[in-house]
C-alpha cells in the first residue's frame, strides 16, 4: 500500500516536493510516506478553517445532518468501497485484526446515526421564564476546533472527533495521528464525498520529532478556540496545560484502568467470557479493556477454572504484536515485576509453539496481584489480565464489599467499569460506588453505547464525547433577555454607585 499521503487543506495542492515521514508497521515495516507538515502548513489549515466558518456556522442544522447521513450512508451502501478502504487501511497501519478493523467500521456508520438522532434536541434553543423577563438560551458553535484522535480505534475516535464538532457548527483542523494518517485521511475524503465543504475539515500530518512544536502552535492560535483529543493521560496533561494557558475548553479521553467486579451472587461461568473478551480484545489496546477482576477469596477457584475453560476453546491463543516495540517492553515489564512478587500465570500455556519477536506478546493472566505489583496500579494498554483476590472468610458482606469497591475506586483512572450479580438491584448500587465515568452491569468494561455520553472521571479525562452531553460540549450559550415590559428611566441619584 506504498503511497503518498498528502494534508488536506481545502482545493489547495501539496507540492510535489514536499518533505515526509514514513508510516511504519510495527511487523511489516514501511507502508507509505506522508507530507510532514510545517509551521506555514499548520497557518494555512487553521487560517482556511478559520475563514470557512461564518458559512459552515450559518448552514442550517438539517443540512449539516444531511451531510453526516449521507456519508454513513456511503460506509454501508454495497456499490462503494469506502467501507473496505477504511479496513484495509487500517490493518495495513497497525497491528490489529481485519476483525477488529470491520467492527470499528460498523460501529462508526452506527455511531454517525445516533449522533444525527440526537442533534435537534442537543443543539436547539430553550426558553427559561424569570418574574420579569423571558430569556431565550442559544447552542452556539466555539468556532474553530482542533481535533485529534488516537489509532487504536481510528474511525470511531476519528468519526467523533471531527463530526460532533462539526455537526454543532464548527470548523475543525484535525491533527491526525503520526502512526494512522491514511485511515484518517481516507475518512475525511468519505465526509467530502458526502457534501461537507473541503474548507469546513482541514487535515494535517504531524512527524513524531515535529508534534511537540506544531501542537504547540495549533492550540495557542487564537483562531483556534476549542481542543478535543483522545490518547495517554501523558500527552493529554500536555495538551489540556496548553490549552490551560491559553483558556480553552477542552475534551479528552485519555487512559483507563478498567475493572470487573465480581459479587458474591456472580453469574461467574457466563463472566468468564466477557472477561477474556474484554481484557484480549485488540491485544489489550483499549482505552476500556478489562484490567483487572476483583474476585472473593471463596470463588477464586471456580473463576480459575471458569477461565480455563473458556481459555480451552479460545481460538487467539497465539501472540499478538503490540504497535509498537516500547509498548511490547513495557507490558513485558509489568509482567516481570508481577512474577516477581509473587504472582503466577493463571492460564498456563507453551509460549514457545508460536514464537514471537520484539513486538509480540501472549495474552497473560496473573493472580494474585497485590498493591505491591506496578500491574494492580499501571495501565498495561497491552494483552494482560490482574485477578485480585478479596478476602472474605469472616468478614460480612458489607466488609467485603466496601473492600473490593475501595480495591476498584484505588486508581487514579477512571473510565469505564463493570459488576457483575445476579440481584441486578444490589449490582447497580454497587456500581453507583465505583468513581468511574461508565459501569456496565453483567457486561464488558470495553463498551460504549452510541446515544450514551462517553468519558472518563480523574486522569480519565473531562468532557463528554457521544449522545446530547457529547454534542453540546462543543457550543457554549448565549442568553437572549427580553423585558416583559419597556424599562422606565433609572433614577441615577437613588443608585449607589
Amino acid at each position: 500500500m506504498s503511497k503518498f499521503i498528502p494534508n488536506l487543506i481545502g482545493t489547495a495542492t501539496s507540492a510535489a516536493n514536499a518533505a515526509t515521514f514514513d508510516v511504519v508497521h510495527p511487523t511489516n515495516g514501511v507502508v507509505h510516506a506522508v507530507q510532514r507538515s510545517t509551521p506555514a502548513d499548520i497557518d494555512a489549515a487553521i487560517a482556511t478553517a478559520h475563514a470557512a466558518l461564518p458559512a459552515w456556522r450559518d448552514t442550517p442544522l438539517a443540512r449539516r445532518k444531511e451531510i453526516v447521513i449521507a456519508a454513513a450512508d456511503l460506509l454501508t451502501d454495497p456499490n462503494e468501497t469506502w467501507a473496505q478502504r477504511l479496513i484495509d487501511a487500517n490493518v495495513a497501519e497497525t497491528s490489529s485484526s481485519v476483525g477488529w478493523a470491520k467492527g470499528l467500521t460498523g460501529n462508526t456508520h452506527n455511531f454517525m446515526r445516533a449522533l444525527v438522532a440526537v442533534a435537534d434536541e442537543a443543539l436547539a434553543p430553550f426558553e427559561i421564564k424569570t418574574n420579569e423577563s423571558l430569556c431565550i438560551l442559544t447552542r452556539e458553535p466555539y468556532g474553530v476546533c482542533l481535533a485529534m484522535a488516537a489509532w487504536n480505534a481510528v474511525q470511531i475516535l476519528t468519526m467523533r472527533s471531527t463530526i460532533t464538532p462539526l455537526l454543532a457548527g464548527n470548523t475543525v483542523v484535525f491533527k491526525t495521528s503520526e502512526t494512522t494518517p491514511y485511515t484518517q485521511h481516507i475518512f475525511a475524503e468519505l465526509l467530502y464525498a458526502a457534501g461537507l465543504p473541503r474548507e469546513a475539515l482541514t487535515v494535517v500530518h504531524v512527524a513524531t520529532e515535529d508534534a511537540p512544536a506544531l501542537t504547540a502552535q495549533l492550540v495557542s492560535d487564537k483562531r483556534v478556540r476549542h481542543v478535543n483529543f483522545t490518547g495517554s493521560t501523558r500527552v493529554g496533561s500536555i495538551i489540556a496545560g496548553l490549552a490551560g494557558q491559553n483558556l480553552k475548553p477542552v475534551v479528552m479521553e485519555l487512559g483507563g484502568k478498567s475493572g470487573l467486579l465480581l459479587l458474591p451472587d456472580a453469574d461467574i461461568e457466563t463472566a468468564a467470557s466477557h472477561i477474556i473478551a474484554g481484557a484480549f480484545l485488540n491485544a489489550g489496546q483499549i482505552c476500556m479493556s478489562t484490567e483487572r477482576v476483583f474476585v472473593t477469596a471463596s470463588r477464586y477457584d471456580e473463576l480459575v477454572a471458569a477461565l480455563r475453560a473458556e481459555w480451552a476453546g479460545y481460538k487467539d491463543k497465539q501472540s499478538r504484536a503490540l504497535f509498537t516495540q516500547r509498548s511490547a517492553e513495557r507490558v513485558k515489564d509489568l509482567v516481570a515485576d508481577a512474577y516477581s512478587h509473587g504472582a503466577a500465570d493463571v492460564i498456563a500455556e507453551d509460549r514457545t509453539a508460536n514464537g514471537h519477536d520484539a513486538f509480540s506478546l501472549f495474552p497473560t493472566i496473573l493472580a494474585p496481584i497485590n498493591k505491591t505489583m506496578r500491574l494492580y496500579t499501571e495501565e498495561s494498554f497491552g494483552p494482560t489480565l490482574a485477578v485480585v483476590v478479596i478476602p472474605d472468610a469472616g468478614r460480612s458482606e458489607a466488609e467485603v464489599l466496601d473492600d473490593m469497591v475501595a480495591q476498584a475506586n484505588d486508581t487514579e483512572y477512571g473510565l469505564s467499569s463493570s459488576v457483575w450479580g445476579r440481584d441486578t438491584r444490589r449490582a447497580a448500587a454497587v456500581a453507583g460506588r465505583i468513581e468511574c465515568g461508565a459501569i456496565h452491569i453483567n457486561g464488558k468494561t470495553p463498551a460504549d453505547p452510541p446515544p450514551v455520553p462517553h468519558g472518563g472521571w480523574k486522569n480519565s479525562g473531562w468532557g463528554r464525547f457521544n449522545g446530547v452531553e457529547g454534542l453540546r460540549h462543543f457550543t457554549h450559550t448565549r442568553t437572549i433577555e427580553i423585558p416583559d415590559e419597556h424599562p422606565g428611566k433609572l433614577d441615577l441619584n437613588s443608585m449607589d454607585l
